[in-house]
C-alpha cells in the first residue's frame, strides 16, 4: 500500500520539487546522503533531517505519512545503535539520525519523481540490464502486494488467522508465504517469456523527461549542497562551528514552520470571501 501511495504522490503532485528534473533531484539526494555519511555532529545531522522534513512538508503531500515511512529504517538502525553503545547518548543518536536523514532524502526523491524517470536517470550510472531489472522488480512489487492482500483475506475468511492462536497463525501464514513465493517465481518466468517474445535485447524504452532542466532544479541542488557543505564544515572546522550549531538548527526549525504554513495556506484561504 505504501508503494502504491508513493507512486500516486509522485505523479499527482504539483510542488516545486515535482517540477524539478529527475536529474537535479537525484544529484541533490546523493549530495544529501554524502553529507549525512560524512557528518559526525549530532546537531548537524538533526539540522539536515529538519531541512529535509521542511522540504517534504512544502510539497503539500501527506507529510506525516511520509515521515512515518521514512522512520522505518530507524527500527533496524536502533539495533545497530544499541550494539555500539559507548555509555553516552551521542553515538546512538548519531546512528539513528543518519538512518532517518538518508531515508528521508531518498523518499523526497521518489515521492516527487515518477519511477520511470528515476530509473532513466540511474541508467546513466549503472549498466542497462541492472536498471531494467530494478525497474521490473519495482513494478512486480505492486502485483505481489495485491496477491499478499488476497492471501490475508483468504486466511481470515477461512479462519486461518484467529485471535490469540499465535502458533497456528504463524504456521498458516508461513504456508501462505510459501505459496506466494511460488507465485512470484511463476510471475518472474511469465515476465521473462513476455520480454523475449517482445524482442528484449537488454534495453527498455527510456523516458526522455528526466533531463529537462528548468529554474526549479536549483532548489534540490541547493538543498544537497547545503547539507554537504554543513557536514564538511563541521568536520574541517571542528569546534569553530560549534558556536553556530544552535543557529543552524534554529533556522531548520523555522524552515519547518514556514513550510507548514505554506502547505496549509490554501486550506485556510479557500473558503474565505
Amino acid at each position: 500500500m505504501d508503494i502504491a501511495a508513493i507512486d500516486f504522490w509522485a505523479n499527482s503532485g504539483r510542488s516545486v520539487f515535482h517540477r524539478a528534473s529527475a536529474l537535479s533531484k537525484t544529484v541533490g539526494a546523493l549530495l544529501v546522503v554524502a553529507g549525512v555519511v560524512l557528518s559526525l555532529d549530532v546537531v548537524v545531522l538533526a539540522t539536515i533531517y529538519l531541512a529535509l522534513a521542511a522540504a517534504v512538508v512544502s510539497t503539500r503531500l501527506p507529510a506525516r505519512r511520509i515521515l512515518l515511512i521514512g522512520a522505518y529504517p530507524a527500527v533496524f538502525a536502533l539495533l545497530f545503535a544499541l550494539s555500539r553503545w559507548d555509555g553516552t547518548w551521542i553515538t546512538p543518536a548519531m546512528i539513528l539520525l543518519k538512518a532517518l536523514a538518508a531515508a528521508l532524502a531518498m523518499l523526497l526523491l521518489i515521492t516527487t519523481t515518477p519511477y520511470p524517470l528515476v530509473f532513466a536517470t540511474f541508467r546513466r550510472f549503472l549498466p542497462g540490464v541492472v536498471v531494467d531489472a530494478l525497474f521490473l522488480t519495482y513494478r512486480s512489487l505492486f502485483l505481489l502486494l495485491d496477491l499478499f492482500g488476497h492471501l490475508l483475506t483468504a486466511l481470515r475468511l477461512r479462519g486461518g488467522l484467529a485471535p490469540h492462536a499465535y502458533a497456528r497463525n504463524a504456521r498458516n501464514l508461513a504456508q501462505g508465504l510459501g505459496l506466494l513465493l511460488i507465485r512470484a517465481l511463476d510471475l518472474s518466468e511469465r515476465m521473462s517469456d513476455v520480454l523475449r517474445l517482445r524482442g528484449y535485447r537488454g534495453h527498455l524504452g527510456e523516458a526522455r523527461r528526466w533531463r529537462a532542466l528548468s529554474r526549479y532544479d536549483l532548489i534540490p541542488i541547493l538543498l544537497g549542497l547545503g547539507a554537504l557543505s554543513l557536514a564538511l564544515a563541521s568536520r574541517l572546522l571542528g569546534q569553530t562551528l560549534g558556536g553556530y550549531n544552535g543557529l543552524v538548527l534554529l533556522l531548520a526549525l523555522l524552515a519547518v514552520l514556514a513550510s507548514a504554513g505554506y502547505a496549509h495556506w490554501p486550506a485556510r484561504t479557500k473558503g474565505s470571501p
